[in-house]
């Protein structure tokens, strides 16, 4: 069936009728509707009131929405239309009649290899479709995956995709991308684009073939941390469950750094499909790029030897590259803890927001890596610098995706000149990435502090009240001075004896501080 071409149906004219409210999200209402000119089933996605009150939001909407509907492919749920529904913007889309990828590996009938290469040929090319005109999906996940009766796999929710940089959004802590699919740029709020939907896709593909969500946390900062200290290494067991090649292919679309994964989705598409000849007739002549990428997968032995030492920089294989301290267990989170000040008991009394297993220590430490004294010099090699890390409070320290240890660490670190990644992680804080550039012969420092991003909570109560916060006593009114937190929403419980409990909910913003007035009235 030909798709509709775009339209917009003016203002105040709802030519479909309401069947059904189908889902309410953060930024929309869905709902199932009927359109009686056309006579079929469609999806009315509405922008919610108090998004729709803001301009820029809601022009990029719309904007967003138009882009979208220019979009013509199978693998992808089409947009038919603009409209206004009680006064707020609506996008009219296709209805598909069928189930979600999510659906399907919750009830376990997608475990097998061939599904999970039929869900990738489909993702790829309703991918390719939307690459090429430059929208980037930015949530790619089994949610967003729909599978027709007839077994054809569609990506919805296109028209979210430009939201991430909107002001009033990223203001109340919202993030777009759900955590356990997102890509590292994601986290580190770098710029997005085509890959960062192969990252997504990849890691997609592995709940689909074996039912586990691989960065699948308790919070946001919990799943944040098993995506920043990814290995694609890890990968190597799924061969069993499908092939060598196969596994190959998931490591290029969710290689840590993006420069190491497929140049875009079309790259992906041409490597996973190199032999369908539907794909393959219409597609331009492969790069330099592209064809050393396809060594990688399905070339010669010897071919492949040649690419890994043509792109693999000899310096990541230096055992200079890292020379850490000795660490404990992310696991042990009281071991070897610097002693707490105020702040950091504050912090360390708030429930842990998740935690989980270190990537093992580099294999490529060097053996001399103990403790040093105060007066030993550290003397790098000639294309070598020297990096003192430090944190406050303590925080475990990863280097290019190596553990390295805790602070206060026992001296500083010997790394190769050039760029390199820091990821300060501490259980109660969202982890802080840093990129530094080191230099021969220089000593530089980085400095993460955790406590840039405190919030403060300041509680008025009448006459006293004892203060939970997420179900952990705090303190008891009146207050020396303001609570401090990491920003996040939290559940707030003030108790007197004499009174029943107030519970509230608060947001608690970057160096911010939210005022709560409590007064107890009508004694037990």
């Amino acid at each position: 069936m030909a798709a509709i071409p775009p339209q917009r149906v003016e203002p105040g004219i709802m030519q479909y009728t309401i069947e059904e409210k189908i889902q309410e999200g953060v930024f929309t209402s869905v709902y199932r509707a009927y359109d009686p000119v056309l006579q079929r089933r469609v999806l009315l996605k509405v922008l919610h009131k108090h998004h729709a009150a803001d301009p820029d939001l809601h022009q990029r909407f719309m904007r967003e929405a138009q882009a979208c509907a220019a979009l013509r492919s199978e693998y992808i749920v089409q947009v038919y239309a603009l409209t206004d529904y009680e006064d707020c913007p609506a996008i009219v889309m296709e209805f598909v009649e069928g189930t979600s990828l999510k659906q399907l590996i919750s009830d376990g009938s997608t475990h097998t290899f061939k599904y999970a290469q039929t869900v990738a040929l489909h993702a790829l090319r309703g991918l390719v479709a939307a690459h090429e005109r430059g929208i980037v999906h930015r949530d790619i996940k089994p949610g967003n995956i729909l599978c027709t009766n007839n077994n054809i796999f569609k990506i919805t929710d296109f028209g979210l995709a430009s939201l991430a940089t909107v002001p009033s959004i990223t203001s109340q802590g919202m993030v777009l991308g759900t955590p356990a699919y997102m890509s590292p740029e994601q986290i580190r709020h770098e710029d997005i684009d085509q890959r960062s939907d192969l990252f997504s896709l990849g890691a997609t593909l592995i709940e689909v073939l074996t039912g586990e969500r691989i960065f699948e946390g308790t919070s946001y900062s919990d799943c944040a941390k098993k995506i920043l200290t990814f290995h694609t290494e890890s990968l190597d067991r799924l061969a069993e469950q499908s092939s060598v090649e196969f596994v190959k292919f998931l490591k290029l679309l969710m290689a840590p750094n993006r420069i190491d994964r497929f140049a875009g989705s079309r790259d992906a598409l041409l490597a996973f499909s190199h032999k369908d000849p539907d794909v393959a007739m219409n597609v331009p002549p492969r790069s330099a790029s592209s064809t050393r990428r396809y060594a990688v997968l399905f070339g010669s032995a010897a071919l492949f030897i040649a690419v890994l030492l043509l792109f693999v920089p000899s310096n990541i294989f230096d055992a200079r590259k890292i020379l850490p301290a000795k660490a404990p267990s992310i696991l042990d989170t009281s071991s070897a803890s610097p002693a707490l000040n105020t702040t950091e008991k504050i912090v360390k009394e708030l429930p842990l927001r998740g935690t989980n297993d270190p990537p093992q220590t580099s294999s490529h430490t060097m053996s001399n890596a103990g403790s040093t004294s105060a007066n030993e010099r550290i003397h790098p090699a000639p294309d070598s610098g020297s990096v003192t890390i430090t944190s406050t409070p303590w925080a475990k320290i990863y280097v290019d995706n190596k553990y390295i240890g805790e602070t206060p660490l026992s001296k500083p670190l010997i790394l190769a000149a050039g760029r390199h990644s820091v990821l300060f992680v501490h259980p109660s804080f969202d982890p802080i990435m840093q990129t530094i550039n080191v230099l021969p012969l220089r000593e530089i420092s980085a400095r993460g502090n955790f406590l840039d991003r405190i919030g403060y909570l300041n509680c008025l109560v009448t006459p006293w009240a004892e203060v939970y916060i997420d179900d952990h006593y705090i303190d008891t009114t009146p207050l020396e001075k303001p609570i401090m937190l990491p920003p996040g929403k939290y559940q707030v419980r003030f108790k007197n004896a004499s009174f029943q409990d107030i519970v509230r909910e608060v947001m608690v913003r970057s160096k911010d501080t939210t005022s709560i007035s409590i007064a107890f009235k009508g004694q037990k």
